[in-house]
């Protein structure tokens, strides 16, 4: 199942620091399948939303996923579905610029 998760913080007096430590954090307890990251910023706040995937994490969300495109699949004939077992590209790692 795809979740979102935002982080926002205050640009001025470096609160970067804490935003990335709070994020790191996050991505150490969690271990989520990352799908799509968005930054942006406005009137000294950055603001990062993740879209995350955690189907891995709960095997009751996975039995779920899984038995959802196999009755998909046993319905619809000419419609091309990839398997819940395949994995998405992982976004490249990067860096903020501040």
């Amino acid at each position: 199942m795809l979740r979102v998760k935002i982080f926002s913080n205050d640009t001025q007096f470096n609160q970067v620091s804490m935003l990335e430590a709070e994020i790191d954090r996050w991505l150490a307890d969690e271990q989520p399948a990352i799908r799509q990251v968005i930054q942006s910023s406005s009137a000294g706040q950055v603001v990062l939303t993740f879209l995350y995937d955690d189907t891995n994490r709960d095997p009751q969300a996975r039995h779920a996923s899984a038995t959802m495109y196999e009755t998909f699949d046993q319905v619809s004939t000419d419609a091309e579905v990839d398997s819940p077992d395949d994995e998405l590209e992982m976004l490249p790692e990067a860096e903020l610029p501040y």
